[in-house]
């Protein structure tokens, strides 16, 4: 899912290239059709001057026009994805889609072949309602709904997706200062997504504990989690991993024209990811 995420940017990218293209050329035909009705009786002229002509220009600006809303579409992003929690970036709504970590190893035991009381569209559908949930700042329902697609995914034996709702429920402690909660799930959170080789869950994991010795005063600790983070980033190629962990950075830097650096950079990685609305939150931050 990431890299096909990653391919729908580079796609809308070349959209808007495409589009503008499109436009330019439709603007030099619309000047050449209206220089051809002013010198319409020299030879050379008559060509531009014709009904075909300026229906080219036309197509030309529609197509420019269609590629601009595909690329529109492309780059929106999440439309209600404002940071809810400014101290937090933004890796806990996105992890299930960053980096594919396989198929869940088989089940070991004779129990966990039993088909489960709960379905799978079940309990995705609980982890989209506790995403919905934080993004309209519903906290309490938000936990609920973690907890229950937690619950249903560990029915289901898929380790991956219940390390996904770990770390969200890490995001919500944090989120009311609960640190000790909050550690505990982002390590059970990173144990689960090391163990599936799962690069960028366990980044995202490790930024949430960097986040956590941050509220504790423990820079230092903070500051080598997200070097690690950022390894991991790199190998996994995720430019919304190294946003995130620059964010970071930028939170804990005690230099503040250092700080502002990092929040500019951030805002760059964050338009190369396509998530505008972050990008928008650390330009902010750099002023």
């Amino acid at each position: 899912m990431f890299e096909a995420a990653e391919t729908l940017q580079r796609a809308a990218w070349l959209a808007v290239a495409g589009g503008l293209v499109l436009l330019a050329l439709g603007f030099i035909h619309l000047l050449l059709v209206y220089a051809g009705i002013l010198a319409r009786k020299e030879r050379g002229w008559r060509h531009w001057a014709s009904r075909r002509s300026f229906t080219a220009a036309l197509v030309l600006l529609l197509g420019a026009a269609l590629m601009q809303v595909v690329a529109h579409r492309g780059l929106a992003g999440r439309p209600d994805a404002a940071p809810a929690v400014a101290a937090t970036p933004p890796a806990g709504e996105e992890r299930a889609e960053e980096e594919p970590a396989g198929a869940d190893p088989p089940a070991k035991t004779a129990a966990a072949a039993v088909r489960p009381a709960v379905s799978a569209a079940e309990a995705e559908a609980a982890f989209g309602e506790a995403l919905a949930a934080r993004r309209q700042g519903r906290a309490g329902d938000a936990e609920r709904a973690y907890g229950r697609a937690r619950d249903a995914f560990a029915a289901l034996g898929n380790e991956r997706r219940v390390a996904d709702a770990l770390h969200g429920l890490g995001d919500l402690a944090l989120a009311r200062r609960d640190i000790a909660g909050a550690e505990r799930l982002y390590l059970e959170a990173r144990r689960l997504f090391a163990g599936l080789a799962n690069r960028v869950g366990e980044a995202n994991a490790l930024v949430g504990l960097a986040s956590v010795k941050a509220e504790s005063g423990s820079r230092a600790a903070a500051a080598q989690l997200l070097d690690e983070a950022h390894a991991l980033y790199l190998k996994a190629v995720s430019v919304r991993g190294r946003a995130n962990v620059t964010l970071a950075r930028a939170g804990i830097a005690t230099d503040p024209a250092r700080a502002r650096r990092l929040y500019r950079d951030a805002a760059g990685l964050y338009i190369r990811a396509g998530m505008p609305e972050w990008a928008d939150y650390a330009r902010s931050r750099a002023r």
